[in-house]
């Protein structure tokens, strides 16, 4: 029974999630082919989704959204069972896989719940944020930046017309910029400064770790001159919300170089963000590992001030 089954997932689960997914799999299978009732409450339910959601393969991620979508349909269960903390599950599964399908299913999903809305179904249960941010993590791995944009667009509007707990935060703009880089898409540069303006514009700013990711998405760009600008656009953004720290200088630093022909060049982008991070006490080990070959040029007698590092965190010293 559910519960027998729950007791062995949360067993498995420690030390073998992929055989727990494959044994929720299969439960969750034969429960929906057998014709009987399905016998689950909420809790047997969230355990047999948190199993499916904590593995890599497609599979799993789509016997969540199937089983999902049929028990939405189905007289055989209670309906009662199903709400958005469960719904955030089936889009967090989709977000830890990496198959060319996964954006697609994952949008999908929540294009019909969305449909089902706006034609006057107001009983439609909704992901919360979370799941619309696993949601955009899947969309940010295959660069679907305007279908990305799209989506916050319709969390704005689902909030503004009462649906709780789904208004746009600072993590759902960082799960596009943070996945964006896996995509290792050539335009990963522009797209990550597309999103980084429009968080400006709906936020009101810049969060850091956005910052930093979009930043992180320039060093991959084959058009280095270009990178380059790009960078530095979207770090004036993120000085304009004061939002830098030592790893935003870092990240600068590591782009300039990795994107720049000759030392003459490197010397001319570094020195100015270098003394600005130095300004600012920010200069940390992980700027000191990026400056490399410049070191001895950009600090005299190869010894730090104290006020150079005043504003740098423990860990990063």
């Amino acid at each position: 029974d559910i519960i027998t089954y729950t007791d062995v997932l949360r067993i498995l689960e420690k030390v073998d999630p992929l055989q727990a997914a494959d044994v929720a799999s299969s439960y969750l299978e034969r429960s929906m082919s057998n014709g009987e009732k399905m016998q689950v409450d909420r809790l047997g339910l969230q355990t047999l989704l948190l199993a499916l959601s904590r593995s890599p393969k497609f599979d799993h991620a789509m016997m969540a959204s199937i089983v999902w979508v049929w028990m939405e349909n189905s007289d055989k269960v209670e309906h009662d069972v199903l709400d958005s903390s469960l719904c955030n599950l089936v889009l967090i599964a989709f977000s830890k896989t990496n198959d060319a399908k996964t954006a697609g299913e994952a949008l999908s999903f929540l294009s019909k719940r969305i449909s089902r809305y706006k034609e006057g179904d107001k009983t439609t249960i909704f992901p919360t944020v979370v799941g619309f941010s696993a949601a955009l993590v899947s969309l940010g791995k295959a660069n679907r930046i305007d279908d990305s944009l799209r989506l916050l667009e319709i969390m704005k509007f689902l909030s503004k017309d009462g649906v709780p707990n789904i208004k746009p935060d600072d993590g759902c703009y960082n799960s596009i910029l943070s996945n964006l880089a896996r995509s290792q898409a050539k335009n990963a540069a522009a797209q990550a400064l597309t999103v980084v303006r429009r968080m400006k514009e709906d936020l009101g700013q810049i969060s850091n770790s956005s910052l930093n990711s979009a930043i992180n998405n320039c060093t991959r760009t084959p058009e280095r001159r270009k990178g380059v600008e790009i960078a530095f656009q979207i770090f004036q953004l993120g000085r304009e919300s004061q939002s830098f720290d030592t790893i935003t200088f870092a990240l600068m630093i590591r782009t300039c170089i990795k994107l720049t022909a000759d030392d003459s060049a490197r010397f001319k982008l570094v020195e100015p963000l270098f003394k600005l991070c130095a300004k600012n006490g920010l200069v940390g080990s992980m700027v000191m590992r990026e400056i490399g070959p410049l070191k001895k040029r950009l600090i005299a007698n190869d010894r730090l001030p104290k006020e150079w590092t005043i504003n740098v965190g423990y860990r990063d010293r």
